[in-house]
């Protein structure tokens, strides 16, 4: 449906750029699709990078009219890039973080989960290998125990495989429902793990919330953004910085704090700048200038 929503806006409605806010990469291909047919810019804000890039470099030439503004999960950046050789820009620098605090309070043997989408698949393909690399030892990866279809009801089999490895780290990738259930199972298990880091699942209150009393404390996530943000660095549109964007947010929704705004707002701040360089709106001048920028947004350079 994305993909023909795309066409629909590219061929009755005349549009000029396309911008897709942080979803899930399933839905970027279709878009970049329709994109890249006619030669409109499609910036998506948010996201990892490897599953899209995995989507991009598929084809043949790969996609050049669709941007990413997103992050890595643990492919390092080129040289000649301002982040390279660089701590803290992918997920596996953030994670890692967690273990270089706590790890030796466990027994360093560790449990992966993953939803069989585009994101989870790349992120297990990516994962367990690190986790060894770090010195921990990682049940079930080669028969991928822990990948599982979304939607599942019965965790407890891979739960009990994980109890009888006497697993103390669990680390996954997963939407929030998805979590929830296989989270509650544990719990009903008696299943208590020391560390547990999960991607996707508990960045957001709508669905940390649901799953119900206590059991949302102590699951970790790495942090996409947030309103400490300096404004130096992170500059918003007319004075806007990363602490009023925030507010703003829980004035209007009254929930606390979404990580994902800094990801939607900064492609605006892309396209802007973009379409003030090229001077036109082109695609072809829009989409060089868009992979020109190099600016600071309200989610760093």
């Amino acid at each position: 449906k994305a993909g023909t929503l795309a066409e629909d806006l590219i061929v009755r409605d005349k549009v000029h750029l396309l911008i897709s806010p942080d979803e899930p990469v399933t839905i970027h291909g279709p878009v970049s699709i329709a994109a890249e047919r006619h030669g409109i810019p499609h910036i998506i804000g948010g996201g990892p990078f490897e599953p899209w890039n995995g989507m991009r470099m598929e084809v043949t030439p790969p996609w050049e009219y669709s941007w990413l503004s997103g992050f890595r999960i643990v492919m390092p950046y080129p040289e000649g890039d301002f982040r390279a050789g660089k701590a803290g820009w992918t997920i596996r620098d953030s994670w890692f973080e967690f273990l270089d605090m706590f790890a030796d309070q466990t027994n360093k043997v560790a449990g992966v989960l993953a939803s069989a989408d585009p994101d989870g698949i790349g992120w297990y393909g990516l994962f367990p290998p690190a986790l060894e690399e770090y010195g921990l030892t990682v049940v079930g990866a080669d028969e991928e125990l822990g990948l599982f279809p979304m939607g599942t009801t019965d965790f407890s089999p891979i739960i009990q495989k994980w109890m009888d490895a006497d697993v103390e780290i669990l680390w996954g990738n997963c939407p929030g429902p998805d979590w929830g259930t296989l989270w509650k199972q544990c719990a009903t298990m008696d299943f208590k793990p020391k560390i547990v880091t999960i991607g996707r699942a508990p960045l957001f209150y709508v669905d940390a919330s649901s799953w119900g009393g206590d059991l949302p404390w102590g699951v970790g996530v790495e942090v996409w953004w947030d309103p400490s943000f300096p404004p130096d660095a992170c500059p918003g549109i007319g004075g806007t910085t990363a602490q009023s964007l925030a507010a703003r947010w829980a004035d209007a929704t009254g929930q606390p704090l979404n990580p994902a705004i800094g990801h939607g707002y900064a492609p605006m701040q892309i396209l802007f700048d973009a379409i003030e360089r090229a001077g036109a709106l082109d695609g072809a001048a829009l989409n060089k200038a868009i992979g020109e920028t190099d600016m600071p947004t309200i989610n760093y350079r």
